[in-house]
């Protein structure tokens, strides 16, 4: 059995057994072969990931295709299907592989993964993944990306797909998707209309996946701050000619203290020994 013919699956929660993924995969219409739950080898509890085994390749990545995104039946609140590949060797592939992307926007609410997928998938035969980003509450975005395994269908598919009807209610807007450096920050307040090159991820959390371009916003002044006092010219300070100044008022204030010392000393009968004089 191929690697590929099993896909990991994340985010469980402890009470979900493998009788319990079973039936929910049973219940969205597809009949993997048999789903093993991972344990902690020291503690024995549940990892929080599975492996689901399926019959064949295609039906592995259809699958994966088909549910990413969508709530796992008999989960409140609701817990989403988060599927991908299950060899290591296919993920390190992947990423080691040069990646041919597409950024296709205004797509309608009722597009998933899956009717991406197809619709890219029945006209270019390379389609790797197709994955609808999603907001924390589950819902679309409005856009998504498609990644190729080649760069002519990707450049292909910049002209032949853009305005494409067929997939939601709305025409597909089509660009480059530049592939998110490993360790960049994701910007906050993305806008989709802003740049020719959205970044995205290539993996399939759907709410942590992809941000579009960023508009940068204008810095405000801080009005919390009081403006900087201006700095007064010395010279051209105003001055005041008509005061009058009473020269021996100033002398005496000046003299006082001086004398008040003197005044002290004699009040006192002590005098300096320089000037005592010897009989």
């Amino acid at each position: 059995m191929s690697m590929q013919c099993q896909l990991w699956m994340g985010s469980l929660e402890p009470n979900m057994t493998e009788s319990f993924i079973m039936a929910a995969f049973h219940r969205m219409g597809q009949r993997p072969l048999a789903v093993k739950v991972m344990r902690n080898k020291f503690t024995g509890e549940p990892a929080g990931y599975a492996f689901v085994h399926f019959q064949t390749d295609e039906e592995a990545i259809d699958t994966m295709h088909k549910l990413n995104g969508k709530p796992i039946p008999g989960t409140f609140p609701v817990v989403r299907f988060r599927l991908n590949t299950a060899s290591r060797e296919a993920r390190s592939n992947i990423q080691q592989e040069r990646e041919f992307s597409v950024w296709v926007g205004d797509l309608s609410p009722d597009v998933d993964d899956y009717s991406l997928y197809r619709v890219f998938a029945g006209k270019y035969n390379s389609i790797k993944t197709a994955k609808v980003i999603l907001d924390g509450s589950g819902y679309t975005k409005g856009y998504g990306f498609v990644r190729f395994g080649s760069e002519d269908e990707q450049r292909n598919a910049l002209y032949a797909m853009n305005g494409y009807t067929g997939l939601g209610n709305k025409p597909l807007k089509i660009c480059t998707a530049v592939p998110k450096p490993k360790g960049a920050v994701t910007p906050q307040n993305s806008s989709p209309a802003t740049a020719n090159a959205p970044t995205y991820n290539s993996g399939t959390d759907q709410n942590a996946a992809a941000t579009q371009p960023q508009q940068q916003q204008p810095q405000l002044p801080d009005t919390a701050q009081p403006p900087p006092a201006k700095v007064q010219n010395d010279e051209l300070a105003l001055v005041d000619h008509k005061r009058v100044i009473d020269v021996d008022q100033m002398n005496q204030e000046f003299l006082d203290p001086e004398l008040c010392v003197w005044d002290a000393l004699e009040a006192s009968q002590w005098f300096p020994q320089e000037i005592v004089e010897a009989h």
